[in-house]
Formats: structure tokens, C-alpha cells, sequence
């Protein structure tokens, strides 16, 4: 993973020991102050290094010094001609010679990948990987562990990259490694551009002093010019002059060219379009004169030359003219001669510097126009530099002052290490809300209580495992704050109501454990675990609200057979869901039975994964008619079991371990398969296209956003349409999850399917619902339907039932229809569909073929 440059690629918070941690902490702030040595290095060599190829080299020893860069080198990118200039390059397995070469020869690399994408790479192997199968990078070169690289940025643009790579596991490079390297490129780029200007400049001005000798051959300027020119560049870098000094030496150095004794540099805010003076001299006005405060862009004879970005020169004569066009204010009469420039740099206008002159004898002609406004290239380069230079000047004193600032509270931490490592003996033994005991002290007593046990036969001791039955309606309705002080509460009654020598603790959420030790007999155990119910039974107050809680308690004696902690609180959670199960507030007693009843529903769903990967369950179809006139509309798809293990297992005794374990939604979708294939076959052999399959779907499909694509594959594989088949729902779904489960529904119904409400009145029925989700038909719960032509109630809720269906456009089937009373008493209602033993019962797809042709 290299980026050598070839012509193909070149390019816990713990209880940790108060002097180790110090150590730490000192090695960090060593580092830091490394960094920072090298920064100022750097920075320094961006103003005294003369020489590119000595610049390059001080600056890998800068950056080796605070980090391993035993593989480095920088290249300089030419935008226009496309080329690579490999300036530098040291690299233990790679001989590359320095030169230019064109871009083309890096494509694919690493360093063609930083130009492009104009930001820092960190290429561990990973993202090496990644990038090879996006086709982003190629992989050639020398095989390395992490590349490292970041561009050179001026002015917007890239003009080169730094890279380092590492060849060795145990040099790897960090995303520190990346900023301190990217900070670091801006200095170089700074000395870079510096150096490059330098030369340029050089060439610049040996070119344009040749050319004003032959234009001015009456001033013998050109030494004096060059010599000026050289000093505002050097202006910059030096860091011991102020801003307000700065301006006054180049008044001076452009003094010596042209007359300026009245001269200011005005500098424009883009971003608030103002003006304001960052110098001036004039004769007719001082500091306190408002003529050179701030202002906004206005009709004055500076903003001429800002919104024309040209030279401009005026006499006194075109500068009334202007005036009696309406183009300016009416000028100063005692202005003869006015001589402005703009200063611009890489496009961007910076402000404007200006002569003016008040005496008759001096007049500004086109020759001092055409020499300012080649100075003023010059002065703008050099203010933007001047900017940018006093921008890192502050930011280095902004990161010595942050060094102070955290040498200060190292010392600080130091110093209170002692008072935190008293709290962290005490957090890492005690649970942090309730300030019990926690699980690992916990453990640790108890195993010392089994060995104790072990030693001497006679020590008897016992376990009592709580869960509180409704805590989680108290942190649902009252929030995590009173569940929190309800616990509090909780463990301050504990503590009271056992023995001094019995230890509670905390497990974590609303579990706790308590370890009655030196028991006599199980009785007195019992009597500890009935105060525990009894107490817990009571109404506690919670933020001025009656709240009761309960608890299910499971109880676990010592046994010669346990050897640790982990499994006799195992058993006694056993037990606890045992008591939970019988109703909640009560305690259980710990028996092999109960463990072999959850040994027996582990081999159960060991059963369930094998009979999903066999495909094992298949559907069995009761018939939906219509109760006008008793036709087959469509069936319901009900999922069975034949286990080739168990022989044929009922629904009641596999489906609440499927849903407990989430199991259930594989089975769905297999029912659901299988049911299209099955409706299907029936379609070509019997050519009954207007049947449909209506199919159970858990909650939980529903709160997954693939929900619609699964239906659609299936579909695509059955080659079923979608409007013959329905899925089922039940109101929970409608209560958990809402947005979610309405972008499924109203995906599916996009997609042709219709949806059912089953079970309809036994949950938490709401108009709300029934308005905002599209459902088609409302399936009536058997539970209102048995024997309704004897119970006049319900008779009342299934036809407030239907009729609300109609008026919502929902149809209705009634579940459960076993006899001929309720059946006609239901389609005198005016339910529209029905399904029951009364019609049909569930079978088999091979017994309902042959039912559907001896009906044919």
C-alpha cells in the first residue's frame, strides 16, 4: 500500500496507578511542547531560509522530529502544463530521481488522489481497499503499512503535496499525524510562495525596469525603484514591525519614487461594503478630522477607482467635470493634482492607495501613473502577505497561551489525583445511582460464601433475586428522573428491612440481589423474602405522585453442586421469571424443574432456527366468504408446524417463542411464500384468478423500513399479483413506531397490496388510527363474536363496529363464526365477510384444491 513515486503510482477511566497516570500526562504535554517547537521552527524557516532545496530539507527534520517520517518527499503540481516536480524525496526502498514529470504517469496514485480531491489522506489499509474498489486509486509501487498525505494550498488552489509513508506494523500514523502535517504544510507553502515571488519578483522587476529605463530615460530611477520594490516585499517578514509602522515605511519607499507627501492607503470591507483608512498624511487634515473615518462606498473620487479597479488621474479641472455630471462630489479646490491606483492581489480588491497634491507645481502626469500603479502590485502582494503573517503570529501566540493554559491544569490535575482516586475505589465497588453495592462486589461476596460453604457444611446461606413488575411504567408515564429516585427509595427500604449481616446490591436497572448469610432454617428465609413483598406492595410517593411498583422475588439456597457466582444467579433468575410468571408480586423457590423448563426452550428454538433453514412450516387455509351468498372470496393463511423431531407442534406452543426471540418474522415470510406459490398453482389448474391469501405479519415487520421491498421480492419470485394478497396487522403496530409503520402501509398499498386490522376491539382501539392509517378491512375479534345471538352487549359493539367500518370505506369480517345463529345474525348487521369453523375449518393446500373442484 505505497505511494512510492514510480511512473505507474509514485505517489478506561480505571483503577490506574496515580504515578503512572502522571507519567502520562507529563509524556503528553512533552509531546505537545515538541510540536510546538517545531511549529516555531517551521515558521521561522518560512522567513530566514533563502534557498528551496534547504528549505525543503530543514522541513523534513522539523517534521521528523515530532513524528517518524523516515519516507517522505514533496512534489510541486503545475496546473498548467500538467506536470509533477518531484523537489524532494528520501525513501528507503525507493530510488526515484528528482525531476519533472507529466501528471499522467501518477494517475491512480495517491498523490493524484490528495490533488484531486484537494484534502489530506490517511491511507491505512483499509481505506486503501476501499478506494481500489471505488477505482479511485491503483495498486502498484513498493508494499507499505499507512501512506500519509496532505496539499499544498495557495490562493484556493493545489500546488503541490506532502506525503510521508511508513513500511513497518509499528510505525503507524494517526489522525493527529494528519493535522500536525496539514498545519505544517501551511507554513511551508507560506515559504514556498515566498521564495517563488521572491524570484518572480526578481525576474518581474529586471523586466520592468528595463522597459520604464527605455520610457523614463530622464529619471534615473531603476536602481532605486528595484531597491524599493525589494524592500516592500521584505516588509513582510519581518515580524518586528506593527501594521501602523508598516504602512508609514512603504509611504516612505513610495515617497522616494514619486512626490507623496499627501498620501493615504484605503482598504475595502467587502463583506459590509466600507472604506476605511488604514493610513494617511495629509496637510490639510489630522487624525481628529472626520475627512478619513470609516464609511460606506459612496460618490467620492476613491470609489472611482475601487469600482473601475483601473488607475485613475485627475486634474483639478476633470475632477469638477465629474462633479457637474453627477458622478462625485464636489472636490476639494485646493486639490490640483489627484493620482489614484487600486490594489488588488490573486483578483481580489483590496483597497486603494492614493497622491494627492496641493501645490500648482506639482502635478502627477502618466509616468507617475504608470510607475504607482506598478508599485502597487507590489504593495498589495505585500500587505496581503503582511495580513496573512500577522494571522499566524496570532495563532501562535493563541497556542503558546493554550500551552500555558494546559501546563496550568496538568498541575491542577496532578494535584487532585489523591481525591480522585479515593472516589474511584469507592465508584468501581458501588453502583453510582443508589450507592449499593455492585455486581462485582456482589459476585466476589458470593463466591467467598460458596467457598466458606464448601469448608465448613454447617454455614448455610441463601440468594434472593428481585425484579420490580412495574417499573417500566413508572419511567415510561413519569420519566428517567423519577424511575432514578424511585430506585433510591427502593434501596433505602432494602437495607432496612434485612439483617445487619445480609448485603444488598444493585445488578443494574431495576434488579437487585440480596445474600442472606448464617441462615438457621429456610423459613426465616421465607420470612425475608414475604417482609420484602409486603413492603414492596406498599404505594410509594414519587414527585407528589402514588405510584405502586411490586416485585417478583426468586429464592436460591446454597447446594454442594454450585462452584461460583455466575450459576447460582442464573437459578435465581430462573426462579424470579418463575415467580413472574405466576403473576407477579410473589417469590418462587429455585427447583431442577424450572430448570429444566428453560433447558427445554432453548432445545425448542434450537428446533425453530433448524425448521426455518429446512423450511419446515408450512400454511393451512380457512376460507373467507361472503356472507350474502357464502362464496369463497379469498383465504387466511395460517402457519403450521410438522417437526420432523417433534411430530406436529401447535401453534400455542411454538408461536410466543418465536415472537419472544423474533423468530416469528422469518416465519411469516416463508408462510407467506409458500402461500403465493400455493394460490398460484390453484390459479393454473383451476383458472380461479379472483382468489386472494390474507397473512399474518408480527408487529416488527412492520417497524422495518425493507418491509415493502420483502413483499415485492416475494411477488417477483411467486409471480402472484399484488392486489391477491393481503396482510394482517394487529393495533400494536399502529401504537409503536407510528411514522414508521405508516410509510410501510402506505408503501404497501402503493404497491396494489390491501391491509387488514385484525383482532379489532381487544386492543387499544382509537378513531385516531383508523383515520390516519389506510387499512381495508377491519376484522372483528373472535371474543365478540362467540354465541353473540345470546349476548346482547356485544351485539351492540359489533354493529357500532361495522358501522363505523362503513363509514370509514372499510369493509368487515367476522373471525370466529361457529354456528348458523351468529352467522345470520352477523349478515343481518350488515358484516360483509366471514370466516369460522361454522364455514370452514383450516386445511392443507392439496385438501382445499380438491374441496375448491368438488365445488367447481
Amino acid at each position: 500500500m505505497t505511494d512510492s513515486l514510480h511512473p505507474i503510482d509514485p505517489l478506561t477511566n480505571s483503577n490506574a496507578d496515580l504515578a503512572v497516570e502522571s507519567i502520562a500526562l507529563l509524556n503528553k504535554y512533552q509531546k505537545l511542547q515538541d510540536r510546538y517547537k517545531a511549529l516555531l521552527k517551521l515558521n521561522q524557516l518560512s522567513i530566514d531560509c533563502a534557498d528551496l532545496n534547504a528549505l525543503f530539507e530543514q522541513v523534513h527534520h522539523s517534521i521528523a522530529s515530532v513524528m517518524r517520517a523516515n519516507n517522505f518527499y514533496i512534489v510541486l503540481y503545475d496546473q498548467t502544463l500538467s506536470t509533477l516536480e518531484l523537489v524532494y524525496h528520501v525513501d528507503e526502498k525507493d530510488n526515484l530521481a528528482l525531476g519533472v514529470y507529466p501528471i499522467k504517469f501518477f494517475e491512480g496514485s495517491m498523490t493524484n488522489y490528495v490533488i484531486e480531491s484537494r484534502k489530506g489522506l490517511l491511507a491505512t489499509p483499509e481505506v486503501v481497499i476501499q478506494l481500489e474498489q471505488e477505482q479511485k486509486i491503483k495498486s502498484v509501487g513498493e508494499d507499505s503499512i499507512d501512506w500519509l498525505g496532505v496539499p499544498l494550498m495557495h490562493d484556493g488552489f493545489v500546488i503541490g503535496v506532502m506525503a510521508v509513508q511508513s513500511y513497518s506494523a509499528d510505525m503507524r500514523y494517526q489522525e493527529s499525524d494528519r493535522d500536525l502535517l496539514e498545519f505544517t504544510a501551511q507554513h511551508i507553502v507560506t515559504a514556498l510562495t515566498r521564495l517563488q515571488d521572491r524570484g518572480r519578483l526578481q525576474a518581474a522587476v529586471d523586466a520592468r525596469t528595463k522597459e520604464l529605463m527605455h520610457q523614463i530615460r530622464d529619471r534615473e530611477k531603476s536602481e532605486l525603484l528595484q531597491e524599493s520594490l525589494y524592500r516592500i516585499s521584505e516588509l513582510t517578514n519581518d515580524p518586528n514591525i506593527d501594521i501602523d509602522s508598516f504602512y508609514s515605511l512603504v509611504h516612505n519607499i513610495v515617497g522616494q519614487l514619486i512626490n507623496a507627501e499627501n498620501f493615504y492607503i484605503a482598504k475595502y470591507d467587502v463583506k459590509n461594503d466600507e472604506l476605511f483608512f488604514a493610513y494617511f498624511l495629509d496637510q490639510h487634515f489630522d487624525n481628529t478630522d472626520d475627512h478619513y473615518q470609516p464609511r460606506k462606498l459612496s460618490n467620492r473620487f476613491t470609489e472611482i477607482v475601487l469600482k473601475s479597479a483601473e488607475t485613475v488621474l485627475l486634474d483639478q479641472e476633470a475632477m469638477l467635470a465629474l462633479h457637474h455630471q453627477g458622478k462625485t462630489i464636489k472636490p476639494d479646490l485646493d486639490v490640483v493634482s489627484w493620482l489614484g491606483v487600486p490594489l488588488i492581489h490573486s483578483g481580489e480588491m483590496l483597497g486603494a492607495m492614493v497622491l494627492q497634491s496641493y501645490q500648482k507645481a506639482i502635478r502627477f502626469n502618466e509616468q507617475d501613473a504608470e510607475l504607482l500603479r506598478f508599485v502597487s502590485r507590489h504593495v498589495a502582494s505585500a500587505m496581503n502577505r503582511r495580513e496573512i503573517s500577522d494571522d499566524e503570529r496570532k495563532s501562535h501566540e493563541l497556542l503558546e497561551h493554550q500551552v500555558k493554559l494546559r501546563t496550568s491544569a496538568l498541575e491542577e490535575e496532578i494535584k487532585q489525583r489523591k481525591d480522585a482516586e479515593e472516589k474511584l475505589k469507592h465508584a468501581a465497588s458501588h453502583d453510582i445511582l443508589t450507592g449499593l453495592p455492585n455486581r462485582a462486589v456482589f459476585i466476589n461476596l458470593l463466591n467467598r460464601a460458596i467457598a466458606r460453604n464448601k469448608r465448613h457444611a454447617e454455614f448455610k446461606f441463601a440468594i434472593l433475586f428481585l425484579d420490580l413488575d412495574r417499573f417500566k411504567v413508572v419511567n415510561d408515564n413519569l420519566g428517567h428522573h423519577a424511575g432514578d429516585n424511585l430506585l433510591k427509595k427502593i434501596s433505602i427500604a432494602l437495607t432496612e428491612v434485612i439483617r445487619d449481616n445480609d448485603t444488598v446490591a444493585r445488578l443494574g436497572g431495576d434488579e437487585f440481589v440480596i445474600l442472606v448469610e448464617d441462615i438457621d432454617s429456610e423459613v426465616s428465609t421465607y420470612e425475608i423474602a414475604k417482609r420484602i413483598t409486603e413492603l414492596l406492595s406498599l404505594p410509594f410517593t414519587i414527585e407528589n405522585q402514588t405510584v405502586f411498583i411490586g416485585t417478583s422475588i426468586g429464592v436460591l439456597f446454597n447446594n454442594m453442586r454450585y462452584e461460583n457466582a455466575d450459576t447460582m444467579l442464573r437459578d435465581a433468575d430462573i426462579a424470579m421469571y418463575h415467580a413472574k410468571d405466576k403473576g407477579k408480586g410473589r417469590f418462587e423457590v429455585f427447583d431442577s424443574s424450572m430448570h429444566s423448563k428453560v433447558q427445554n426452550a432453548m432445545s425448542l428454538e434450537t428446533d425453530l432456527r433448524e425448521g426455518i433453514d429446512n423450511e419446515e412450516f408450512t400454511p393451512y387455509f380457512q376460507p373467507i366468504v361472503q356472507m350474502s351468498d357464502g362464496k369463497i372470496i379469498g383465504f387466511e393463511a395460517l402457519a403450521r408446524w410438522q417437526s420432523p423431531k417433534r411430530g406436529f407442534v401447535f401453534p400455542n406452543d411454538f408461536i410466543p417463542l418465536a415472537e419472544e426471540t423474533n423468530l416469528v418474522m422469518a416465519i411469516d415470510f416463508q408462510i407467506l411464500e409458500k402461500s403465493c406459490r400455493q394460490l398460484m398453482l390453484w390459479q393454473k389448474r383451476l383458472g380461479l384468478e379472483h382468489l386472494y391469501v390474507s397473512c399474518n405479519l408480527y408487529c416488527n415487520h412492520f417497524f422495518n423500513v425493507s418491509l415493502p421491498q420483502d413483499i415485492q421480492n416475494i411477488i417477483n419470485i411467486t409471480g402472484v399479483e399484488p392486489h391477491q394478497i393481503r396482510v394482517e396487522l394487529t393495533e400494536r403496530a399502529l401504537l409503536e413506531n407510528s411514522n414508521i409503520v405508516l410509510d410501510n402501509m402506505r408503501a404497501l398499498k402503493k404497491l396494489g397490496v390491501k391491509i387488514l386490522l385484525d383482532d379489532f376491539g381487544t386492543g387499544y382501539s382509537s378513531l385516531s388510527y383508523l383515520h390516519r392509517f389506510p387499512i381495508d378491512v377491519l376484522k372483528i375479534d373472535r371474543s365478540f363474536i362467540h354465541n353473540v345471538h345470546e349476548r346482547g352487549n356485544h351485539q351492540a359493539i359489533i354493529k357500532t363496529i361495522i358501522d363505523l367500518a362503513a363509514n370509514l370505506n372499510m369493509a368487515t369480517i367476522g373471525e370466529g363464526i361457529e354456528n348458523e345463529a351468529d352467522a345470520q345474525l352477523l349478515k343481518a348487521m350488515g358484516c360483509i365477510y366471514g370466516q369460522g369453523y361454522y364455514y370452514y375449518k383450516p386445511l392443507p393446500g392439496e385438501e382445499i384444491e380438491g374441496f375448491l373442484i368438488s365445488k367447481s
